[in-house]
């Protein structure tokens, strides 16, 4: 999601985004608003538009956009079937020879930061995979990032040894609707859990995880 327009202040600095009636990811999934758990027609949705952007940014011929902290809480929603990726590297869109890949920052939100950053301090391609990793967790188990101080994704890999009870791991309001879908959620849930791998060598790239995420229609 790109800013449509910015304002410069003495003191502030905004910026101007499409309106998202839905509100963000985040709220759809852990906020109630009396609707019931998000259906899984639309959590699939979502994670194929996330993916689709994110395949986008990193393969920009200018070299790869990459997000500072991509979360459930940057992730608009115009409608439940319609995500807009938000908080995009704007100092790369605006001049390309200031990437964050190669400086040194602080970025990230608790949950969806990488292992490797706390000893590289660099926002990579692969660190956003395994951001998006956590979003696709967040999406089949409907937990929140971390919970009682755990981290969703080590709390999922921890659990994961055994794939014959990995469906222990789904959200069992949503995955018990029908065979169909648990076996869909099983096939999403194997895709994230390669993205939230340890090593950031064995991530795979975004295009190959919207590839796997469309084959697990």
């Amino acid at each position: 999601m790109i800013p449509l327009a910015y304002a410069l202040t003495v003191d502030r600095a905004y910026l101007f985004y499409e309106f998202a009636p839905k509100g963000t990811l985040s709220d759809a999934l852990h906020v109630s608003l009396g609707n019931g758990p998000l259906e899984w027609a639309s959590r699939y949705s979502i994670s194929i538009g996330v993916a689709q952007g994110l395949a986008f940014l990193h393969g920009c011929n200018s070299g790869p956009v990459l997000l500072l902290d991509l979360s459930s809480k940057t992730i608009f929603l115009k409608s439940l079937n319609e995500p807009q990726v938000g908080d995009i590297e704007l100092c790369k869109v605006i001049d390309p020879s200031k990437s964050t890949g190669s400086l040194s920052t602080i970025a990230g939100s608790v949950g969806y930061i990488p292992p490797e950053y706390a000893y590289t301090m660099r926002v990579t391609a692969a660190g956003n995979v395994y951001s998006f990793g956590v979003i696709l967790l967040e999406l089949l188990t409907g937990k929140p990032p971390v919970s009682g101080g755990t981290e969703l994704a080590k709390a999922v890999l921890s659990n994961s040894a055994q794939q014959k009870k990995w469906d222990q791991i789904l959200d069992f309001s949503v995955s018990k609707t029908s065979a169909a879908i648990e076996r869909q959620m099983l096939a999403v849930l194997k895709v994230a859990l390669a993205c939230v791998s340890i090593s950031p060598d064995e991530r795979p790239n975004m295009k190959s995880v919207l590839r796997m995420l469309l084959h697990a229609r």
